[in-house]
């Protein structure tokens, strides 16, 4: 029983590693192929897409030979984790990806933007999130990417 225990949570590990890995490249896997016109090929960074918890879903699957079903639990749970950990206030700390955290606001005088009166805002708590080495260097790697592919033959794609 204990083996089939230590199997499943090493399978969980890998699993949320996959999913790690997917959120730092997702987005440049689900671009379209760039196209050509006039000439030009247009960037991959000029093409925008939001990426789907679906999305996501299927990238970890296929990358880790799970079922898309197994993939999204892992996925659900690692984000409720987080969720939950930062609402108690603890911090969370993916090396490589970034951090979670919350912070806390102090209350403060501001004004109604309709009508000028001053107006007392109430303290809050807000999420934040701070961005790791390996997921800043990933996006420059994509920008330096795509700038240049855009100056491919010493001309500036739109």
């Amino acid at each position: 029983r204990m083996a089939k225990d230590l199997v499943r949570e090493s399978k969980m590990v890998r699993l949320l590693a996959t999913v790690l890995c997917a959120l730092l490249s997702c987005a440049e896997a689900f671009r379209p192929a760039p196209r050509a016109w006039g000439g030009h090929v247009a960037a991959r960074s000029s093409v925008r897409m939001a990426v789907s918890k679906g999305d996501l879903v299927d990238a970890i699957a296929a990358r880790a030979g799970v079922s898309k079903k197994m993939a999204g639990a892992v996925l659900s749970s690692a984000l409720d984790v987080i969720v939950e950990s930062v609402a108690d206030g603890n911090k969370v700390s993916l090396v490589g990806f970034g951090t979670f955290d919350s912070k806390e606001r102090a209350a403060r005088e501001g004004r109604n933007p309709q009508t000028g009166e001053k107006m007392q805002i109430a303290a809050t708590v807000a999420p934040t999130f701070s961005f790791g080495k390996g997921f800043k260097d990933a996006c420059k790697r994509s920008y330096s990417a795509s700038v240049a592919t855009r100056t491919l033959n010493g001309h500036e794609a739109p």
